[in-house]
């Protein structure tokens, strides 16, 4: 991440949560989508928290691993490699902070079974994750594409996120 790139920053209403991703970050994630075509597919986001810890920060977003499953209705994002990654993320001080997910010209909202997969995440202490993002784009990657982003906390309801500050 480049100290002068724009950042996209979502927060919740009460501002509890919030997350912000580079633009040049968003950027690879719209390349991967483009790459899809009409299939689904994803990846992890990776970074850290701010020191008062109501902010995720985004400095890295990893694609689908090539055991990924890609259709036009439905992505299991694969594990190959991503336990090599996080390992080396981890001696930067950086972590899995959660998921994005394409749904090729479609709405970016989630799908029952994106909600099921993020609260399981939320409960399995092994992760040591226990309020993981779910970044969504959603219509043409090209053009028009839009963004929903939620957090999942543990026993709680999906936390919507809303964009604070655009980029221009």
């Amino acid at each position: 991440m480049r100290s002068d790139d724009a950042q996209y920053t979502y927060r919740s209403a009460d501002c509890r949560f919030g997350l912000s991703i580079p633009s040049s970050e968003m950027k690879v994630i719209l390349r991967f989508c483009v790459q899809a075509g009409r299939k689904e597919t994803g990846g992890i986001l990776l970074g850290r928290y701010t020191q008062s810890h109501d902010m995720a920060v985004i400095t890295e977003v990893a694609g689908p691993p090539a055991d990924s499953l890609h259709r036009s209705s439905f992505f299991i994002r694969g594990i190959k490699g991503l336990q090599q990654l996080l390992n080396q993320l981890w001696r930067r001080k950086e972590y899995y902070l959660g998921e994005w997910h394409y749904h090729p010209f479609a709405s970016a909202s989630p799908s029952g079974t994106d909600e099921q997969q993020m609260r399981e995440f939320a409960s399995n202490r092994a992760l040591n994750c226990p309020e993981p993002v779910l970044l969504i784009i959603g219509g043409d990657p090209n053009r028009d594409w839009n963004v929903k982003v939620a957090v999942y906390a543990r026993n709680q309801k999906r936390i919507e996120l809303s964009l604070v500050t655009p980029v221009t």
